[in-house]
């Protein structure tokens, strides 16, 4: 699978963004990606529909240079000024409304290809928050969801795909695939040995390594991908809880994204 091929199936971006500094990260991720694939970047804001409703009641009858600017027009104003210079087809979207719903309606009207966000922010000691409604599009997306958490540097170039082996992460894994030919993947997959404190935990290892392994072949047969990708994928089965060894492969700085499946079969 070339990048060309890839590019032909990716055809339009959606960017929601909260006009926050973290958005900037998003924002940045999803140009690279739309001058990568030649496609169509929609960026989307969704206004608090309660937004100065007050201020509006009680400047009603004040001078118009009084009264707060209309949100969904300054947030348009916003948006454009940021993105008047960018060499990609772009549309600008502003609605009032609560934001998972406004990205979803607005992604499904658009036949988005890939909606891209940021997280909420970073907390003191490191901890990153998601925020609700990247929370809720997980659940809901109608299109496999790109959250942006560093600033962009290059194309992905080194994939982590999160697998249980259920046909759910072999359609993250393929979409990962398509969306990113070029780049090196892992699969990964932690597992529990039960009783782990009384048998001899080595042997029982090795075992559970070995089933690990045909696991993964099996899985990558039924996910129909090219076999140069089998042959080339690193397999990395770990005993252990798996989202802690997620977390301690990531932050070790030796991955540029990870893929996963949600609950409603997309991938994250």
């Amino acid at each position: 699978m070339t990048t060309g091929e890839s590019a032909a199936q990716l055809r339009h971006l959606l960017l929601a963004t909260d006009l926050g500094a973290r958005s900037d990260r998003a924002l940045d991720r999803a140009v690279m990606l739309a001058r990568e694939w030649n496609a169509k970047l929609t960026v989307v804001h969704a206004v608090d529909p309660n937004y100065h409703v007050r201020d509006l009641r009680r400047e009603w009858n004040s001078p118009s240079w009084r009264r707060p600017p209309d949100p969904v027009k300054a947030a348009m104003g916003r948006i454009q000024a940021d993105l008047f210079d960018l060499d990609i087809p772009l549309d600008v979207i502003a609605k009032s409304g609560e934001p998972s719903e406004v990205i979803v309606r607005t992604a499904e009207r658009i036949g988005a290809d890939l909606i891209v966000i940021g997280i909420a922010r970073d907390e003191a000691l490191g901890r990153k928050l998601l925020g609700d409604t990247v929370h809720k599009l997980v659940q809901k997306a109608p299109a496999p969801l790109l959250i942006v958490r560093n600033r962009p540097k290059r194309m992905y170039g080194k994939i982590v795909v999160a697998t249980d082996f259920s046909p759910a992460s072999g359609v993250a894994l393929s979409h990962a695939v398509a969306f990113f030919p070029m780049a090196d993947f892992t699969l990964f997959n932690g597992y529990s040995i039960p009783f782990s404190g009384i048998l001899d935990a080595w042997n029982v290892r090795d075992e559970f390594d070995e089933w690990g392994q045909k696991a993964c072949d099996r899985f990558l047969s039924e996910a129909k991908l090219p076999e140069v990708f089998a042959a080339r994928a690193t397999r990395l089965i770990e005993p252990g809880e798996p989202e802690r060894l997620l977390n301690e492969l990531v932050s070790g700085g030796r991955v540029d994204l990870m893929a996963c499946h949600s609950s409603n079969g997309h991938a994250s």
